[in-house]
């Protein structure tokens, strides 16, 4: 598995870059679809557990938005059925159990691609929801990822060095106006080499 660091702050082009040749996209807790609506595929889904987000959500081009929680995406889709599965500043609002559970299931349903974006280690991030739509409860950062945990399953990674800094709000709301930025990760593991399903998958 390969380890990259970079000092700029364009992750979606990185994104973008791996998306290409994909058709569909899933973008799990997606919001109000903003980062989704940037993303390059012809077909984009957005799954999120607020329906207040997602009644917000407003595009430019159609979205298919689903109000659905991630722990439970077997339920609706299909092994193999989606191209490319995105996570963008979502895992760490899982404990950490259910997010290796969010991950194996988003890894069975992705064709090609699951790419992840979250900060390196425990951003701490409390009860707030910026949006003023009473969404404070899945705000909160439950979990810290570093680059060994990824490598281990079997993740590349794209070290965004200094990514969060005083200009993210919730940043300097809890760290201040002098603390150390915190790294970002990009994550992403090929999935086009399985064979088969899995086991109880039908």
């Amino acid at each position: 598995m390969t380890v990259n660091v970079v000092n700029h702050k364009d992750f979606l082009t990185t994104i973008n870059e791996l998306l290409c040749g994909s058709r569909t996209v899933l973008d799990i807790g997606c919001g109000l679809g903003t980062t989704l609506t940037k993303l390059r595929c012809p077909i984009k889904i957005g799954v999120d557990a607020h329906r207040p987000y997602l009644e917000k959500a407003k595009a430019e081009e159609p979205l298919v938005t689903l109000n659905f929680r991630a722990e439970r995406l077997r339920e609706l889709f299909l092994f193999n059925s989606i191209d490319s599965v995105t996570l963008i500043d979502v895992l760490e609002h899982f404990e950490k159990e259910d997010a290796l559970d969010v991950l194996n299931q988003v890894e069975e349903i992705a064709a090609q691609k699951v790419i992840i974006f979250t900060p390196r280690g425990f951003f701490q991030q409390n009860d707030v929801d910026h949006y003023g739509l009473g969404g404070e409860i899945y705000q909160r950062h439950r979990s810290g990822w570093e680059v060994e945990e990824f490598q281990s399953l079997g993740y590349n990674i794209i070290i965004f060095a200094k990514f969060h800094d005083q200009k993210n709000k919730a940043f300097l709301e809890v760290y201040g106006e002098k603390a150390e930025p915190i790294d970002a990760l990009l994550a992403w593991k090929d999935c086009s080499s399985r064979k088969s399903e899995p086991e109880g998958g039908k």
